[in-house]
């Protein structure tokens, strides 16, 4: 039996990008997206579907805590859609985990953070990881997302960050197409972490993660330092969790933490925010 995963992006379409804020990426998102799409698919079992789905409102600079808030409840009702339209899992598509937790108590079906899978993939292939963010602005963020995971003890040294200069938004699309564009730099971070102690390589970020990947870079050369893509681990954390589901009950705990509320109350007190927005 198939099954049919929504990934979520962080981010509008092409179009409301230039409508809204004035700014046309240097590289089409629709080419960006067939190569995207066929890179998560690689991992991906026969049977299983991958749709990617861009945010209707966005607050685009999302390395800001603020910023991140506002963007992250259209994260949200992405995840809310995915499970309306019938989808068994949904992913959020940024390395950060925005809204983890959030996205969790508003639907049933599971919801995985690419950074909370790889770090739980990374520490069965090693001891100690390394993570490899993108931004100065985004290093609170993915501690968090470690923090949250409960493995801050397994990380080698500092999160290092891969500088990708003052045009930094391109560079993030830009990487998916022509992922070359990460070396030599990528590679000397790597080795910087290994000599911190890193046994496994995480690179934490949705598009650093797949240039890496579609450059053949599997393990650091000559160390057998593996390198764990955060969108690859986040597709098959969500196949795994879709089959415990369907075949043994396997779900959410409905104490505490991801406890949700019933959708009625949940979709009225939404129409209550959006009706303030307005």
């Amino acid at each position: 039996m198939g099954m049919k995963i929504w990934w979520q992006h962080i981010f509008p379409t092409q179009d409301q990008m230039e409508r809204e804020v004035g700014f046309t990426p240097s590289v089409p998102l629709k080419d960006v997206e067939v190569h995207f799409q066929k890179h998560l698919q690689t991992v991906a079992r026969p049977g299983t579907e991958i749709n990617a789905f861009y945010l209707k409102h966005s607050a685009y600079m999302v390395q800001s805590y603020y910023l991140e808030m506002l963007n992250t409840l259209w994260v949200i009702d992405g995840v809310i859609e995915a499970e309306k339209q019938g989808y068994d899992a949904a992913i959020i598509g940024c390395a950060m985990d925005p809204g983890l937790l959030e996205a969790r108590q508003a639907v049933d079906i599971p919801v995985i953070g690419p950074m909370e899978a790889a770090m739980f993939l990374a520490c069965t292939l090693g001891a100690r990881v390394g993570v490899i963010t993108v931004m100065d602005e985004l290093v609170p963020m993915c501690e968090r997302a470690i923090r949250h995971s409960g493995l801050e003890a397994r990380v080698a040294g500092r999160v290092r960050v891969h500088d990708m200069g003052e045009d930094w938004i391109n560079m993030l699309f830009e990487m998916i197409l022509k992922p070359e564009v990460i070396q030599p730099q990528f590679d000397m971070l790597c080795k910087a972490s290994v000599k911190d102690g890193a046994e496994v390589i995480i690179p934490a970020c949705c598009a650093l993660s797949p240039a890496a990947s579609l450059l053949g870079y599997r393990e650091v050369p000559g160390t057998g330092v593996p390198i764990v893509d955060v969108t690859l681990a986040a597709v098959k954390l969500a196949e795994t969790l879709v089959d415990l589901k369907r075949s043994v009950g396997l779900g959410k705990s409905r104490k505490c933490s991801y406890k949700s509320q019933p959708a009625q109350v949940r979709d009225l007190m939404r129409s209550l925010v959006y009706m303030a927005r307005a």
